[in-house]
């Protein structure tokens, strides 16, 4: 008689990470938009035409984002993307940037696929190649839940601009998205540009 092992797969808990994060935005009043929700016509089409996350032609829709607009009245994307397992916010090079180049200088579609940093890194790519946004905020939330079944999550926050070639620059990691509204946003803003 054989035994059958039964192995206990790990289930992504991304719909509760985005449920926390788009409550978290709901409850400061931002105007976000989710996955296929137009947010304007310049970077939906720089998203649509952009490589995709698996190296096809376009339709990148990251899990949310927002046109957030500061103190001097310019324009900030952010782009959002969730992932739901342990381990999963970001992956990075030798150097400590996002890992989304190849050796070949290629995008590395692996770990873009499956960070959430490096999804939204991407996304943040889309917008400074095919539209006239020149500073992007990207963010990366994943989590899990821990052996007592409690929702652990993580935020990562990257500043991708025309400056910093698009590599990203980390800002920090947060435990919530209190940095967006106005008047944090003012403080987030000032850790961007020296």
């Amino acid at each position: 008689m054989t035994k059958t092992v039964t192995k206990n797969k790990v289930r992504s808990v991304e719909p509760l990470i985005a449920d926390l994060a788009n409550g978290w935005m709901k409850s400061y009043n931002l105007d976000y938009k989710l996955e296929q929700e137009p947010l304007n016509t310049e970077i939906d089409k720089a998203l649509d035409e952009y490589l995709s996350k698996s190296g096809g032609k376009g339709g990148n829709r990251p899990d949310a984002k927002l046109l957030l607009q500061d103190k001097n009245l310019n324009y900030w994307p952010v782009l959002i993307e969730y992932k739901g397992y342990k381990g999963k916010l970001e992956k990075l090079d030798s150097c400590g940037n996002i890992d989304n180049l190849t050796a070949r200088n290629e995008p590395n579609y692996s770990n873009i696929k499956s960070f959430a940093a490096n999804g939204a890194v991407h996304y943040a790519n889309a917008l400074l190649h095919h539209t006239s946004y020149t500073d992007i905020i990207a963010i990366g939330m994943t989590g899990f839940k821990d052996e007592l079944g409690k929702l652990k999550h993580s935020i990562a926050v990257y500043y991708v601009s025309k400056n910093n070639l698009g590599v990203g620059q980390k800002v920090g990691e947060y435990t919530d998205l209190s940095f967006l509204p106005p008047p944090n946003l003012t403080s987030l803003l000032r850790k961007l540009k020296p």
